[in-house]
């Protein structure tokens, strides 16, 4: 990392100079800058924005960060290098003071955005056709326009605004997106065929020919898709399907008797009944586009439209992705960028520059358990197990560095692990069960679920572990959507999907990844891989660089010692070494250690009476036979039972933290709560 900085800044400054000098072309010219999570990029960006505003050179940027937390925090730190910058917030963000949203409209006004309808013309300010000005009663005192009128060359934005129509006093030359963001234009809608093929109540009466050959042709469509045929064998050409989307769109309820001076029940009445309209009309005409498209393209597939069975009603899903809405030159801070995903969702790209930091950790990973999404939450042995994981590296910070531990799942699992300790959701919110999960150290350490929360932030920093239960692994029927709107009706190879089973299953083959070990060994594992390249790049993005970036929020490329990284699944991860590659059972350890530790992380000491060992350490030893068992079992656990009582018996029995040894470890040294106990707490002597 010491190393690193020069060489990013010359790729900064080259990229800088490239996006200057682009010219118009096709998509959006587009410099990649793919270093190491933790390398730095995004703060260096900015001291260089500085120093550019210092010589005269600066042009307006608009920064796009993952979350409005992140937002600000970038604003502050562009300010203390001497910008002029803004933090942009979303209409429904709370006002800086707290004191509401910042928009009074903004439930009704991000309604009407999903819709396409313009926010500012139909619910802020307008000019009536008679020269008048239309407001809303809340246009003065408006925190959401307020904040566009202060004179600043610098935006920060969250990435969302990306995918937004440009806000107004924001009119940059320049875009910088820091992490990823192409998700956000895939459009993957499902209609109901019945109402596909259903008269349009919503067209004019006047035009009932050619809603005549619509609904034919809309029939046909979805009896050639039952039937396991292209419905571009149909005899219709790609004006026709053309045709048809302009009908369909010519039913698309008027909104422009929505005004910003009316009261908000009639904006509501008057808006929900363009959505209503909305929501067939855009899903109904993307069927035609996407036909459209693969007609005129000479395909006799069509990929992007598919009728499936989801319980016992057929669905028609269209896929595709939308076109980016900005067309400035854009720098992109991603260390996951993939030039090919990018370059389909409509990005020129210029150029690339890579930087890679080894981090500054020791990796333990197992290597014999894919630790499913499926069996986390199945599983109660499972997630005891991963409970005495996590006491044990809470303990081994505690006596040493006691700067944290992070522990990251999907949300579904870190809310399971939540629920197991009595946590009660029943009646909160998502909002509100995000806010408790985020803010509640459990077992000891803290947590973080995979996603847009896992990007960018340095709140976990200082945390001397990460452990990482499982993996994110999405439907292979997700991927392949995801593939299809990206690459689906193009030029090329067809793309590669998976056969279902007969039971309408899809089973990924394996494939054999190999682990990128430290010490330089071969060590390889056979893993489930989408057999399509194309498809593959989607599925390394969402399953092992999710899994990096949230490893990432403890910063190991900057650590100032070695951390530890502990990865309970065996899926090989680009870019973390593996020092050392276990079994479950050996991490899992044994479960007299793994009742201690968690009674001393829990409650703050450990007693060692057979009813009190399960009694402190619920979920290790369901009952105190289930615990003699494990002791007949064991002759060592046993010793090492009567050892702790000998050694807590002059405090009372009961041992708290403050009393055990705090042995000098490393993040390579092996730990167990032997270790707490004094050194002259010697093993008996057998005779």
């Amino acid at each position: 990392a010491s190393d690193a900085r020069p060489v990013l800044r010359s790729a900064l400054t080259q990229a800088n100079r490239t996006l200057r000098e682009a010219t118009e072309g096709d998509g959006v010219p587009s410099v990649v800058i793919r270093a190491s999570p933790g390398a730095g990029k995004s703060t260096l960006e900015r001291e260089l924005m500085a120093e550019r505003a210092a010589d005269g050179q600066f042009v307006n940027v608009a920064f796009h960060v993952p979350t409005l937390a992140l937002a600000a925090e970038a604003t502050r730190e562009a300010e203390g290098l001497g910008l002029s910058a803004q933090a942009i917030r979303g209409r429904s963000a709370l006002r800086p003071d707290g004191n509401g949203p910042m928009c009074a409209k903004a439930e009704l006004v991000e309604q009407a955005s999903r819709i396409g309808l313009s926010a500012m013309e139909h619910f802020c300010e307008r000019k009536a056709e008679d020269g008048t000005i239309e407001r809303c009663q809340h246009f003065e005192g408006c925190a959401y326009l307020g904040q566009f009128r202060v004179d600043a060359t610098c935006h920060f934005l969250a990435t969302a605004y990306f995918a937004l129509p440009k806000q107004p006093g924001v009119d940059p030359a320049l875009r910088v997106l820091d992490e990823t963001f192409w998700k956000s234009f895939l459009w993957i809608r499902d209609i109901d065929p019945i109402a596909f093929k259903a008269p349009r109540t919503f067209l004019p009466t006047s035009g009932a020919a050619d809603h005549a050959d619509l609904l034919k042709a809309a029939a046909q469509v979805v009896g050639k898709l039952c039937a396991g045929d292209s419905p571009l064998v149909l005899p219709y050409s790609a004006g026709d399907f053309t045709a048809f989307a302009e009908l369909e769109r010519r039913g698309r309820a008027p909104a422009s008797d929505i005004r910003p001076d009316q009261d908000c029940l009639t904006q509501k009445r008057k808006l929900e009944k363009a959505a209503r309209a909305h929501r067939k009309v855009s899903r109904f005409a993307a069927v035609w586009e996407v036909l459209a498209e693969a007609k005129r393209l000479g395909l006799s597939e069509c990929e992007r439209l598919r009728l499936f069975t989801n319980g016992d009603k057929e669905v028609l899903r269209v896929m595709r992705k939308q076109p980016l809405p900005h067309k400035e030159p854009t720098l992109v801070l991603d260390a996951d960028a993939d030039a090919e995903i990018l370059a389909a969702v409509g990005c020129n790209i210029q150029a690339e520059h890579e930087l890679t930091l080894r981090p500054q950790a020791h990796v333990v990973q197992v290597h014999d358990h894919q630790m499913s999404i499926t069996a986390l939450l199945g599983s109660k042995s499972h997630r005891d197990g991963c409970r005495g994981v996590i006491a044990r590296e809470v303990l081994r910070d505690r006596q040493t560095k006691n700067s944290g531990v992070l522990v990251g799942a999907t949300r579904a699992v870190v809310q399971k692990f939540f629920e197991d300790a009595k946590h009660d959701f029943s009646s909160k919110s998502e909002a509100e069960i995000n806010q408790i999960m985020l803010g509640t150290k459990l077992h000891g350490a803290r947590w973080l679920w995979f996603g847009g929360r896992s990007l960018g932030s340095n709140r976990y920093k200082d945390c001397s572990a990460v452990i990482v239960l499982g993996r994110q692994e999405l439907p292979v029927s997700t991927l392949e959507d995801q593939g299809r709107a990206l690459w689906g009706d193009t030029h090329g190879e067809p793309l590669n999907f998976v056969a279902p089973d007969m039971k309408g299953g899809q089973w990924l083959p394996l494939v054999e990844l190999p682990y990128e070990m430290a010490d330089g060994s071969g060590m390889a594992v056979k893993v489930p891989c989408h057999p399509d390249p194309r498809i593959r790049r989607v599925q390394l993005q969402s399953r092992e660089l999710a899994t990096r970036q949230l490893v990432e929020r403890i910063r190991l490329a900057r650590a100032a010692y070695r951390k530890r990284v502990i990865l309970v699944c065996n899926i090989p991860i680009p870019g973390l070494p593996v020092n050392e590659l276990v079994s479950w059972n050996a991490l899992k350890g044994d479960r007299i250690d793994a009742a201690i530790a968690i009674s001393l992380v829990k409650n703050g000491f450990a007693q060692f009476k057979q009813r009190e060992i399960v009694e402190n350490a619920p979920g290790v030893f369901e009952t105190i036979d289930a615990l003699k068992g494990e002791l007949g079992e064991k002759k060592s656990s046993a010793a090492l039972i009567r050892r702790f009582k000998r050694f807590a018996k002059p405090l009372g029995g009961k041992l708290r933290l403050r009393d055990c040894r705090r042995p000098p470890l490393d993040a390579a040294t092996p730990w167990s709560v032997e270790l707490l106990l004094p050194e002259n707490a010697a093993p008996e002597q057998r005779g």
